[in-house]
């Protein structure tokens, strides 16, 4: 374990101390992922100001654990050759591209949905429900099939299908926008990238295998597998892969801007 710098360690306390401030808050009735969580964009809860606030809070002890082990781990060795300003920096700037990717990615995944929002209230017909039904995991396939199915038959007239669907569109848009994303992940795969370049032979030793990886493998095979996740949609697993690759990506464009000189003050 390399010795714990000073930036590092004041990220550390402010992770921590959110964290416990969850708890303390918690009787209150504030509730702290709802505020301080990256919202979707036409959330009624989002603020800009959570694309900062969101990588400080944490869904569970063994997430802000895993989170905090890889900076100290990983952030510690980086800011020893960086210095804290620069590294604070780095760190902050990629947990909020991270937060923008994930974003971006949410309102790309969510169009198709609005779009059919749309189109079925503009020509409501059993193929437009249909259509509506298969653009987001809010609603189940199966259940909508026999709908459609039903209204083709006249079991169910136009008048009740779009009176059904106009109080449940608006709860299915509150699931869909209202569910935040936390956590400090994003700006620690940005640290992970970092350290795979800045040290990319240095092996290191991953549980449950006997021999060390170099940390350049280990960060390329940690890419593809969150690239593989974030495409195939494992809705179910609840980990923001794009927000990941979107601390990897800004990481990586940070890097290369400073490689070419424009470093400014961050020295």
């Amino acid at each position: 374990m390399p010795q714990l710098t000073n930036g590092a360690k004041a990220l550390l306390l402010a992770n921590i101390a959110v964290f416990v401030l969850g708890f303390l808050v918690e009787r209150t009735g504030f509730e702290i992922d709802k505020n301080l969580g990256l919202h979707y964009i036409k959330s009624d809860y989002f603020k800009p100001l959570q694309f900062i606030t969101y990588m400080f809070v944490h869904a569970g002890f063994m997430h802000i654990f895993f989170n905090m082990f890889a900076l100290v781990q990983f952030g510690s060795m980086i800011e020893s050759v960086w210095g804290t300003k620069r590294f604070v920096f780095y760190y902050l700037v990629t947990g909020v591209g991270a937060g923008v990717v994930h974003i971006i990615v949410t309102h790309l995944q969510l169009m198709p949905f609005m779009d059919a929002v749309d189109a079925f209230f503009a020509n409501p017909t059993p193929d437009s429900l249909v259509a509506l039904g298969t653009s987001t995991p809010a609603f189940k396939d199966a259940a909508i099939m026999e709908l459609a199915d039903r209204w083709r038959t006249g079991f169910y007239t136009d008048e009740q299908i779009i009176e059904a669907f106009e109080q449940q569109i608006p709860q299915a848009k509150a699931m869909l926008f209202n569910t935040p994303v936390v956590g400090a992940s994003g700006a620690v795969f940005g640290l992970l990238l970092a350290f795979g370049l800045m040290f990319p032979n240095l092996k290191l030793q991953i549980i449950f295998i006997p021999i060390g990886i170099p940390a350049k493998y280990f960060v390329l095979l940690y890419g593809v597998a969150e690239l593989f996740f974030g495409i195939k949609d494992f809705s179910g697993d609840n980990i923001a892969h794009f927000a990941h690759l979107g601390g990897m990506l800004v990481g990586f464009v940070l890097l290369m801007i400073w490689s070419r000189g424009a470093r400014g003050d961050y020295e």
